[in-house]
């Protein structure tokens, strides 16, 4: 058996993907890490509110779409394939319509996002188009199984981030910092191009060019390919969404400074979940293979024998580490700190058990919970920020993320005893 997944080659793909996964989420952590030493607790506080936007604004209208892709091309449902081309047309077009509706979008979102400068907002918008290329090159590689290409555009995406965050904010202050998630998606896409045409798939420059400007022609393949790929935006969306709707909030309600300082206690907290994310990129395969519950066992003892620990340290040095890391630490910043650390113990549990139903073939139970755990922290935001500040979103958080905790817990507790039983 292992003879043969080695022959396909999953095993490599398999180590390919962890690596670019956790190299990504290290890349995106050093990324918000580095942005108060640059442009301060308010820079802080503003990126820190715009950034869940931008992502979940790219996800909607543009990177949704390639894991429908690679369905499609990797099962060759369609005899043409001038429908790939198709796609980076409808693509475009949709971030345009997001681009302009971003735009828009402060007057939406009310508060104190409406006193932000427009350029902010422009910034935002240009990720979009941006973004096109990057996500669309990753779709069409996903599909054709080149996955040690893909992971190359996340690691290259993810450094250039850094690096431009770097350059950019230093020049530009909060909005060169936005522009280097776009530039970092222009050197992606322009990466991921250079890898289409490398690995003859015939997607070189020259007939992106010559296909971009030629009209739709594949509508139905297109229209099938957007409808798959609807649940699939709204669930990843979703995922970026539920742990960042507390800092649009208390930018919304309370300004840039206090996003900013609670910025700094939620930044802490999450790592205490990198470890669960970890441990769940090697499970869902495990468990899928298998069947076999007792890695389920296995990673939540793992998890819980790292985060503890942690989740001590955190409450006995919680001062000592904000003011280690960011030079603060207002009785606000420590009681969130403490607060929103429990929270990320709470969510690592969830990914661990969303990861196993997952494996088992329950793909659709975990997202109907964080759908409802998005919908309880909005509620709990919008109800408790005005009254108690910045400690009233750490506790609306950890409200919502022990609800998505307890019925996930009781969920795949319940599929596992069932398949026990069965066995």
């Amino acid at each position: 058996m292992i003879k043969n997944l080695k022959k396909d080659g999953i095993v490599k793909d398999s180590a390919y993907m962890i690596f670019s996964n956790m190299y990504s989420k290290f890349a995106a952590y050093l990324f918000y890490f580095l942005i108060p030493f640059i442009l301060g607790t308010e820079g802080f506080g503003v990126i820190k509110g715009l950034m869940p936007i931008l992502d979940t604004l790219v996800i909607i209208f543009c990177s949704g779409i390639p894991p429908a892709m690679a369905k499609y091309i990797s099962g060759g449902d369609f005899k043409e394939n001038t429908w790939i081309y198709d796609i980076l047309k409808v693509m475009f077009i949709f971030s345009i319509f997001g681009g302009i509706f971003t735009v828009f979008l402060k007057y939406m979102l009310g508060g104190n996002y409406s006193n932000l400068p427009n350029v902010y907002f422009y910034a935002v918008a240009l990720a979009l188009p941006f973004s096109v290329v990057i996500s669309w090159s990753r779709g069409v590689l996903q599909g054709n199984l080149k996955i040690k290409n893909l992971s190359k555009t996340w690691i290259l995406e993810n450094t250039s981030k850094v690096v431009f965050l770097v350059i950019l904010s230093y020049l530009f202050g909060i909005v060169g910092g936005i522009l280097s998630i776009s530039v970092s998606f222009l050197i992606g896409g322009i990466f991921g191009i250079y890898l289409l045409s490398k690995s003859n798939l015939e997607y070189s420059f020259s007939n992106i060019l010559k296909n971009i400007f030629s009209p739709i022609r594949e509508k139905e393949s297109v229209k099938k390919v957007i409808y798959y790929s609807i649940p699939i935006a709204l669930t990843t969306a979703s995922y970026r969404l539920v742990n960042d709707l507390d800092g649009i909030f208390i930018l919304s309600m309370l300004g840039a400074y206090d996003n900013g300082v609670y910025g700094y206690a939620s930044l802490l907290s999450r790592l205490l979940f990198l470890f669960a994310s970890a441990i769940a990129i090697v499970l869902i395969p495990r468990i899928s293979k298998s069947k076999d519950i007792s890695y389920f066992k296995k990673a939540t003892i793992l998890n819980i024998s790292i985060v503890l620990p942690a989740l001590l340290i955190i409450f006995l040095f919680s001062k000592e580490l904000l003011n280690l890391f960011f030079g603060i630490s207002t009785p606000e910043s420590i009681t969130s700190l403490k607060i929103l650390s429990v929270s990320a113990v709470f969510m690592s549990t969830y990914t661990i058990c969303a990861s196993s139903l997952q494996g088992l073939g329950y793909a659709k139970i975990p997202v109907y919970v964080l759908f409802l755990g998005i919908l309880l922290n909005a509620v709990f935001n919008y109800t408790l920020i005005p009254n108690m500040g910045i400690i009233g979103g750490a506790i609306a958080t950890l409200s919502s993320s022990f609800v998505v905790f307890v019925l996930v817990w009781i969920i795949t507790f319940n599929k596992l005893k069932k398949i026990k039983y069965n066995s």
